[in-house]
């Protein structure tokens, strides 16, 4: 048993990019080490189509190459550890954040890869309901904003110091890419799935500061406080009714 778990785990250094050496005593022939270079290259073909698949916005901005030099350093710093790869890829951005020429040259590429994984989320949640404008039929309309729905399961999150958003918007929609001034500061976005369909949205501050409050289980009511710290105007009824219509909320309970 010993010896074939050590067989598995240096077959499995190989794949993620070691010398084939510590596999010799299992070979018939030393020429058969050549062709370790065949499985390694289809490892590393796999792994980086599943993650162009998940990782879009950051493959178009780096460009193949340069991408698939990423994938091989990942792989080497976190392997993955199932046979399947559809879920391969979570710690990416905590990769890319950490890896040199990326924290560099590229800091802006960690938080577009975290919208990316937030995309896939959303499109891989569990299908459940939202809450949706005839389950509040019965509900007077004074005891609302005690409510604490939370959000939807595929519902993510995120802020940044740079326009992440713009410059992930423009690389998964335009045709053409728009050029995205880095200097204009910070960003805050929604990424959520409405019914089958994949929604993100760019937010103001106090947008993101009263949805951060509800998926943390706070009321409406707080949520809204927390907001007009930021937005003195921001109008509770009128957010409620947005994001209640896109499916934001989670329908499956009510604190």
């Amino acid at each position: 048993m010993t010896d074939t778990r050590d067989f598995y785990e240096n077959f499995a250094a190989v794949l993620r990019g070691e010398e084939p050496g510590n596999m010799s005593k299992w070979l018939k022939d030393e020429r058969h080490e050549a062709r370790f270079g065949i499985h390694q290259g289809n490892f590393r073909m796999t792994a980086t189509r599943a993650m162009q698949g998940i990782y879009k916005a950051v493959s178009r901005l780096v460009g193949d190459e340069y991408f698939e030099a990423l994938i091989a350093e990942f792989i080497k710093d976190t392997p993955p550890v199932s046979s399947s790869l559809t879920h391969y890829g979570e710690g990416f951005a905590d990769f890319l954040r950490g890896f040199a020429p990326v924290k560099k040259d590229l800091p802006w590429l960690p938080p577009v890869a975290r919208l990316d994984w937030a995309w896939f989320c959303a499109y891989g949640a569990a299908n459940k309901k939202a809450l949706t404008a005839s389950d509040l039929q019965n509900v007077a309309p004074e005891t609302l904003p005690a409510r604490a729905p939370g959000l939807h399961g595929s519902a993510t999150l995120l802020r940044f110091s740079v326009p992440a958003y713009s410059i992930w918007r423009t690389n998964i929609e335009d045709d053409a890419v728009q050029s995205i001034d880095l200097g204009k500061g910070g960003e805050w976005a929604l990424v959520w799935r409405e019914d089958m369909q994949i929604r993100h949205n760019l937010l103001t501050r106090a947008q993101y500061v009263f949805l951060d409050a509800i998926g943390g289980k706070r009321s409406l009511a707080q949520g809204w406080t927390d907001a007009q710290r930021h937005d003195p105007a921001f109008n509770l009824a009128k957010e409620f009714a947005h994001w209640l219509n896109a499916g934001v909320f989670n329908g499956e309970h009510d604190d």
